[in-house]
């Protein structure tokens, strides 16, 4: 099961859900109903408010609390839910952990999936810090998806609704070829190959790079390496899934090569690498690298009070907060 979260999270999911993949349900959930306008409304739960003013992931929380048993009866029966959200914002920082939390509780595997945000957000990567590490905390996983990352195929000319339709597109592409079913001529991942990755100590972070060079392979590879290596130290990498999205003319040799070549580029030569190929793309060649085991990355610097503080916090539980005399409260971002 995959579960959109926020305007962010809805949009991938939604986008996700068109394909054929190893997920067979799919639900969202928003403070906000304009963020349904492209999703079947049986599928989503709206978490209303009496009231107008602007939210804090706390209070999104605190709202949250009288829609905890649907929202366990949503994700009831499924062995695994992937929790798809943009962090930073109050709707997506604020129930993607809880959401995490009361799935795990119902016996399901949680995988989160966190989209960062750009570096110039600079007033969200607080929320988002906050959040990436309450999600790790609450889930048996953690996917984390850089922004910046996805826009690099963004022209420079795009307008911002351009750059945030590129990530999210971009995000769908790479999340769709780890999550890709059985097709015809396709070497599908697999999800337990999937989650044998995710399911390690630490963070899963996601490389991406694309290339249609005539040494596309080992170029679009080396991409998607730098990408990981500007979020962590690639050396940390314990286990690793390789997916190649391409056409008819990507050869055999070139997977191999790209499989082979994966320990050296990250730096460790025993990395355990899984791969999977589509042949639905283009001549363009995608990379798709999936590392687990990173202990630390760039995202730490985004909550500063636990990069201090560390193991010494006394109470790190999720905090629900209501607003104020319940005055005007503004739809979640």
């Amino acid at each position: 099961m995959a579960v959109g979260i926020g305007s962010a999270g809805i949009k991938v999911v939604s986008l996700l859900s068109r394909k054929s993949l190893m997920v067979d349900r799919y639900a969202y959930i928003s403070c906000d109903d304009n963020d349904f306008s492209t999703v079947d409304l049986k599928d989503a739960m709206l978490i209303d408010s009496p009231v107008e003013q602007k939210l804090t992931p706390a209070m999104v929380r605190g709202l949250a609390m009288g829609y905890q048993e649907r929202i366990r009866e949503l994700v009831s029966g499924s062995e695994v839910v992937f929790i798809v959200a943009g962090l930073g914002g109050a709707t997506g920082s604020g129930l993607a952990p809880l959401v995490a939390s009361l799935s795990q509780a119902c016996g399901a595997t949680a995988v989160g999936v966190a989209i960062m945000p750009f570096d110039f957000e600079k007033k969200m990567k607080f929320y988002a810090g906050v959040s990436l590490r309450r999600l790790r905390a609450s889930s048996k996983g953690v996917v984390v998806v850089d922004n910046d990352t996805l826009m690099r195929s963004s022209s420079e000319d795009s307008t911002l609704a351009g750059i945030y339709d590129t990530a999210n597109k971009a995000a769908v592409k790479a999340l769709g070829s780890l999550l890709a079913g059985a097709a015809e001529g396709s070497k599908p991942i697999g999800m337990n190959k999937l989650l044998g990755t995710v399911l390690q100590d630490g963070y899963s972070l996601l490389g991406l790079s694309s290339s249609t060079s005539a040494d596309k392979t080992e170029d679009a590879l080396a991409g998607a390496v730098v990408s990981l290596g500007k979020l962590a130290d690639a050396k940390e990498a314990s286990r690793a899934v390789v997916s190649l999205n391409g056409d008819s003319s990507l050869t055999a040799p070139e997977v191999a090569l790209a499989v082979e070549r994966l320990g050296t580029a990250t730096g460790n030569q025993a990395l355990d690498v899984e791969y999977g190929v589509d042949y639905t793309g283009s001549s363009q060649l995608q990379v798709c690298v999936l590392a687990s085991g990173f202990s630390s990355t760039k995202y730490d610097d985004y909550d500063p009070l636990n990069k201090v503080f560390g193991d010494r916090v006394l109470d790190d539980d999720m905090d629900f907060a209501l607003p104020e005399g319940l005055e005007a409260l503004q739809s979640c971002d």
